[in-house]
């Protein structure tokens, strides 16, 4: 065993994690190139003995150890809605159906859901992240079925006409869960 290269390539991984930095013997992601060093996500030791908990974007009162009480749907503002009907459109024509593997796309989605989420009541900011997540997947799942129902045997990765997914995105069936007028959608009512 040769401790002294170990001992390089772990000093070189410590400064990858650290922003490329060469002083190892600061904070992890505390240099200004650190991913989410803006977000104020770190939480302090204060934060850590008084419970008051922080998510890697700087929210409080997102963790859900132990609890489901949060498990309900809430009303949600129409921009966050639309928000979240952007991001599944996104998925459907961009990546067919897929996530997509853009890390930027991903932290700008989340980033904009958790800033809206400050805006909330400490104690409903876990709900309406939850009624979010519902309504994306019951979008998409409107989606899937509605491709499915047109190209028999598609499965997400495989290509789609856009003009299918234009006129899927134009239905009521779809439009109405964003614009909450949707009377009985199944598994859940975003009727707020």
């Amino acid at each position: 065993m040769r401790i002294g290269n170990n001992y390089q390539g772990i000093m070189w991984l410590f400064s990858k994690m650290n922003g490329g930095k060469t002083n190892t013997g600061m904070l992890f992601g505390s240099g200004t190139s650190a991913k989410r060093s803006g977000a104020g996500g770190r939480n302090t030791l204060e934060d850590l003995l008084s419970g008051h908990y922080k998510n890697s974007y700087g929210v409080e009162g997102m963790c859900v150890t132990g609890r489901s009480d949060y498990k309900k749907i809430i009303p949600v503002s129409d921009e966050m809605k639309q928000h979240v009907l952007k991001d599944v459109k996104m998925a459907y024509y961009k990546y067919n159906g897929m996530s997509g593997d853009n890390e930027a796309e991903w932290d700008a989605y989340y980033r904009k859901n958790n800033e809206y989420y400050k805006t909330l009541k400490k104690e409903d900011r876990l709900s309406a992240c939850w009624t979010l997540n519902q309504l994306h997947l019951g979008i998409s799942k409107k989606v899937t079925t509605a491709i499915k129902a047109e190209i028999p045997g598609w499965t997400a990765g495989k290509p789609i006409p856009e003009e299918l997914l234009d006129k899927i995105f134009a239905d009521e069936s779809i439009t109405s869960m964003v614009s909450g007028t949707s009377g009985g959608t199944k598994g859940i009512d975003l009727q707020i």
